[in-house]
């Protein structure tokens, strides 16, 4: 359920252009549906008035702490999958932003990191490193109280936990608390888009599945922009195997400013 609405609000956000035919890889949508309705039922009865009851509750600095500390503990599965992917700049900024926020920000409470100008902390999962070495996602699923998902992400999940060494060294009863306080801290940013999008989809359901899917894509190109037969559907922009393919590739945030000069 928290993946089924925060998706959307991620995605509500981002302005990349939409592909000009949306392949909704949509097989089971009755029984999707469905389970979408109970989802969003339940975060109306339950999910919705706790984060509610928890702003009112809490100042933001404290939610704030609570944020960047849940996000701390999350710092294993990131960095796994940062050298996964083969992305060593971007595992060396994982680990470096885990020391100095645990060290000197009393255990992930403070993003001491961001504080010394380091970029926007980015997250990584098993999903995404499936999807980097070339596996599809398969049909599109919605899942009672997970949300939007698919095979290779669902897949993906199960191996993360694997990677969190606190699923291991935690009592159970810690990890339920850690994944509630996950769930509420996330529903409570995200309480006055949810709404908005509620107001204005005509059909929340295809709205959801369609920017749940540009977002995922999203995640796996690690921001850059879609390739341009991706957006439009067509191969009228295809460049020869020539140097020209260069124009078309985005900047690289985690690059060695060394390497520019290099060049």
């Amino acid at each position: 359920m928290r993946r089924s609405i925060g998706l959307v609000l991620a995605l509500t956000l981002w302005t990349a252009p939409a592909p000009a035919q949306d392949d909704q890889n949509d097989p089971f949508e009755p029984v999707n549906r469905a389970v979408f309705n109970v989802n969003w039922v339940l975060d109306g009865l339950i999910l919705e008035p706790a984060a509610r009851i928890y702003r009112m509750v809490t100042p933001q600095f404290v939610r704030t702490g609570v944020t960047n500390f849940l996000a701390n503990l999350r710092t294993p599965v990131v960095l796994v999958n940062d050298v996964l992917q083969g992305e060593p700049k971007r595992a060396e900024l994982t680990l470096g932003r885990f020391m100095f926020n645990t060290i000197m920000g009393l255990g992930g409470l403070i993003d001491v990191g961001g504080m010394l100008g380091m970029p926007e902390r980015h997250s990584e999962d098993f999903g995404q490193t499936l999807a980097v070495y070339g596996l599809g996602e398969g049909p599109y699923l919605m899942v009672p109280l997970i949300g939007p998902s698919n095979p290779r992400d669902l897949t993906g999940r199960l191996v993360d936990v694997v990677f969190d060494p606190l699923f291991f060294l935690a009592p159970s009863d810690v990890n339920y608390g850690r994944f509630g306080a996950e769930v509420v801290s996330f529903r409570e940013q995200n309480i006055e888009t949810i709404d908005e999008l509620e107001r204005s989809s005509l059909d929340l359901y295809a709205a959801t599945r369609t920017l749940v899917r540009q977002l995922r894509a999203n995640e796996i190109r690690n921001g850059a922009p879609a390739p341009i037969e991706d957006i439009y559907d067509e191969g009228l922009y295809e460049l020869d195997d020539g140097g020209d393919d260069a124009l078309f590739e985005p900047d690289d945030p985690y690059q060695d400013p060394e390497d520019d000069d290099a060049q």
